[in-house]
């Protein structure tokens, strides 16, 4: 696969129309979720395209990443506001106008959800002791408030679609837990959304988080990660959110519990895990 600057240099198909990447070869697809959700294509060796849906959030934490953290992303080469991306605008004097597709560096490797099951314990050791320094050097990002890379309210249309986005960011983790206590509200009972909601603290560290650091979105080696994948979800969130997230259901496996238990040793927060993923589950339910 060639590298990035070897990738930069070559020159870059670009879509003019969603039907000019539909009509690419089933066999460039990287990946096609089954309801939904961004596709990703394969335009050239070592070059991706994401597309369907507004990806403008995901370019500003690309770039965001790029600028602060050391481990491997993906590399933006090209998006529709192209005049801007070496640089992260600052939303209250312009904004990013709709982002359609990115085109993007394909980081080598394969999904850890792949392999990790049949890893050794001292791989999976190893995929630990790595993605605990992911966590580190993330955490070493902390913000003032709750919401995008931006400065800005959250974008992201997985835990804030049109219906409940934010307009705000919030500046302490008690507006933002009253934020959902509202939005449980519009239609369950007070007793239902203090039950939820009594499990995560009104108070504590605000982080820089990737939202969704889950095996589909780590890319390894053997057990040496390559690189992290799919920042459409990330921004500055209470230190429970990435926490709980990591514990997506759907994601457990053997592996994948025995490595979370050497990243978060101690009893686990299984309550909170529970709250988190009833409260945005009913959320994206009903709304």
């Amino acid at each position: 696969m060639p590298s990035i600057s070897e990738t930069q240099e070559l020159p870059l198909w670009l879509p003019t129309s969603y039907q000019d990447l539909n009509d690419l070869p089933p066999e460039d697809i990287v990946y096609q979720p089954n309801l939904g959700g961004s596709k990703v294509v394969r335009t050239a060796p070592g070059v991706l395209i994401k597309y369907r849906g507004d990806l403008a959030e995901e370019v500003n934490c690309l770039l965001y990443t790029h600028q602060h953290l050391s481990f491997r992303v993906p590399r933006v080469l090209h998006h529709p506001g192209d005049a801007r991306q070496s640089n992260l605008w600052d939303p209250r004097t312009e904004e990013l106008p709709d982002v359609w597709y990115i085109c993007m560096e394909e980081i080598p490797g394969v999904q850890l959800k792949e392999v990790i099951d049949t890893l050794t314990p001292v791989q999976l050791e190893h995929v630990a002791s790595q993605i605990k320094g992911i966590l580190t050097e993330m955490h070493s990002l902390s913000a003032s408030y709750i919401g995008s890379v931006t400065g800005g309210p959250f974008r992201n249309l997985y835990f804030f679609p049109d219906a409940i986005r934010p307009q705000h960011a919030w500046t302490k983790v008690s507006e933002f837990i009253d934020h959902f206590h509202r939005l449980l509200m519009t239609f369950g009972t007070e007793e239902y959304a203090r039950e939820l909601l009594a499990n995560f603290p009104q108070d504590c560290p605000i982080y820089f988080s990737h939202g969704d650091l889950v095996p589909r979105n780590i890319l390894v080696e053997g057990s040496t990660i390559t690189g992290i994948v799919d920042w459409s979800m990330a921004g500055f969130y209470p230190e429970f959110w990435e926490y709980c997230r990591m514990y997506d259901e759907s994601e457990q496996s053997k592996g994948w519990s025995q490595v979370l238990s050497m990243i978060f040793p101690g009893p686990r927060r299984d309550e909170q895990i529970a709250s988190l993923h009833r409260m945005m589950g009913t959320l994206l339910y009903n709304l």
